[in-house]
């Protein structure tokens, strides 16, 4: 069998699964199809609206205006192109590397290019289909930025599907490579070096003070913002070819923007190449890699385990009596938090995704706004916020929405302990929410203290993000328990079905009706400020009491009565007929 029939073999299988379940899922869910299409709907439009008079109003800006939007569309694309890089390696690594239906699909007389070619494809189509539809409105709003006509799409669409191709073949090569030659010695120097690199990066921001660019020369200050963008215009990134054809596309020379797709198109072709001999030549080797290090590491857990060693019963017993929990609450506990830590995908993302933001918060007064004016910090704080939660919905919708679904198999053995399956999910709500909850209050309070917040507006925001922490994990371990998939071991997969995507959209409604109410007291004080009108303080609290129980009611509605849905389903044992 060629390398291409057997591809086209495995595409028809994998077809004829996605149509089946689409015919079930419209069959069954009909009333959640029309919810996720409405709102994908309503995005479209709201996106296009609000990105098409943002470049509208920076295109406008005097002197800097085009330099402006063309430097945004660099960075636009450049970020997009490593967002496609990271998401496809983790679900084409999980694919090739970490799914048991590989073992059998080895045993199977196909060519091995074909797997990986046909896994990175299946990759791609699982983390490209977001970013294809969140760039459908940027498209639109760049096409009528610059009065592109029928062509501008004809250019631009097959150079976004090229970017796409080249980042996921990309993220294969970097895959075959590490796990092949990959030694464990070698992650001590290389976490040495992203230490030194990170210290660099922290002491060159630290040492710009914000005297050194907020003075009154604009140009030079614009060009040290610029100037930090360089790398997004390179020559040699595919972004940056996507970038080209944009603009050469908007302005009509179609021979200009059929060069860059041609050159997009060529690398994307020779990218496939490379593909399929890397994994005709690395893939078998470094599968068997993997396979083989498996029984050494059972031996070595086996060796290792709780069991076998002497236990420290007093450590136990005090983590026991501070979260008040008994002998079985707390194994479940345990089992939860080891489960995350031996997952580096799970640990390494929230780490990475927190310790940003954490950089962030707490060198706002480095970052060159004018925090003495009072404006820009009503403006400042409350965008903090909205950052956080959206931090959090990401989290939460890719990491806590699959727990339920993630006991799979093994789900009757929780169903014969001594705990029912309601206080194990009332467990996961305790432990996920007071450590999120914890790290987002500890991000709001770093933000204040930069921004030099008085106490009671800190404790105003720092109220906020606990019940809109617990109101987002509710919302999704509920929605997981709701709607789970036991027969997905890819965490990656459970979230791009509907149920993922209901919880992205509930949280994302959920972030925009907590933040307008956090933030109309504030603005209807400023307006009135405006106006001359000062409002009593008594007024400016009650404002914001106000605005908190509106929140703590939203928190109720998204988190609260989808988790008492979810508790009522699972007090009986219906989810054993589904494993």
């Amino acid at each position: 069998m060629t390398s291409f029939a057997a591809i086209q073999l495995l595409a028809t299988a994998h077809r004829r699964m996605l149509w089946h379940r689409v015919e079930e899922m419209l069959e069954k869910n009909r009333l959640l199809v029309a919810t996720i299409a409405g709102f994908l709907g309503l995005y479209c439009v709201a996106a296009y609206v609000l990105v098409s008079r943002g470049l509208e109003f920076i295109s406008k800006t005097p002197l800097f205006g085009p330099l402006l939007t063309e430097r945004l569309v660099y960075v636009l694309f450049f970020f997009f192109f490593v967002m496609l890089i990271i998401s496809n390696a983790t679900i084409t690594g999980m694919g090739l590397f970490r799914r048991k239906d590989m073992e059998w699909q080895v045993a199977l007389p196909l060519p091995f290019r074909s797997l990986v070619v046909w896994k990175t494809l299946e990759g791609m189509a699982l983390a490209s289909w977001g970013l294809l539809l969140l760039s459908a409105p940027i498209l639109l709003a760049l096409g009528q930025l610059y009065h592109g006509g029928l062509s501008f799409y004809l250019f631009s669409i097959p150079a976004l599907l090229c970017l796409v191709t080249i980042a996921a073949n990309f993220s294969t090569w970097m895959l075959l490579l590490l796990v092949r030659y990959a030694r464990r010695w070698w992650w001590r120097p290389v976490a040495v070096i992203a230490a030194l690199i990170l210290a660099s990066g922290l002491i060159r921001l630290w040492s710009v003070t914000p005297d050194a660019i907020s003075g009154s020369d604009l140009v030079a200050n614009l060009q040290e913002v610029l100037k930090h963008t360089e790398i997004c215009m390179h020559p040699l990134m595919p972004s940056s070819w996507v970038a080209e054809v944009l603009f050469a596309g908007g302005k009509g020379l179609d021979g200009q923007a059929g060069f860059y797709l041609l050159t997009l198109l060529a690398n994307a072709l020779f990218a496939l190449v490379v593909t399929v001999r890397l994994g005709s030549a690395m893939f078998y080797p470094a599968w068997n890699r993997v396979m083989s290090a498996v029984p050494m590491m059972q031996v070595q857990a086996s060796e290792k385990a709780w069991f076998r060693q002497p236990q420290d019963k007093r450590k136990g017993q005090t983590w026991r009596w501070l979260l008040r929990l008994d002998r079985a609450s707390h194994a479940v506990l345990i089992k939860d938090v080891r489960t995350f830590l031996r997952e580096p995908t799970q640990w390494g993302q929230c780490l990475l995704i927190f310790g940003l933001l954490l950089m962030y918060t707490s060198n706002l007064r480095r970052l060159g706004y004018d925090l003495q004016n009072p404006f820009w910090t009503l403006v400042i704080s409350h965008l903090n916020l909205l950052v956080c939660c959206l931090a959090l919905s990401t989290l939460t919708t890719r990491f806590v929405f699959p727990q339920f679904s993630m006991e799979g198999q093994r789900l009757w053995i929780l169903g014969l302990s001594p705990l029912p399956l309601v206080k194990v999910l009332s467990l996961k709500m305790r432990l996920i929410a007071g450590v999120l909850a914890l790290l987002t209050t500890l991000l709001v309070v770093m933000s204040s203290l930069s921004l030099e917040l008085p106490l009671s507006r800190a404790a105003f925001f720092c109220a906020a993000v606990i019940m809109m922490s617990y109101g987002l994990t509710a919302l999704a371990l509920a929605l997981g328990a709701l709607l789970p998939n036991f027969r997905e071991p890819n965490p990656a997969r459970v979230i791009s079905g509907f149920g993922g995507t209901l919880c992205l959209i509930g949280s994302f409604l959920f972030i925009l009706g907590s933040s307008a109410a956090l933030a109309l007291p504030d603005a209807v004080a400023w307006r009135a400020n405006l106006q001359k009108i000062p409002l009593q303080p008594s007024e400016i609290w009650l404002g914001q009491v106000a605005s908190l129980a509106f929140v703590a009611l939203l928190t109720l509605v998204f988190g609260g009565i989808p988790w008492v849905m979810a508790k009522k389903k699972t007090k009986n044992l219906d989810y054993l007929k589904e494993l």
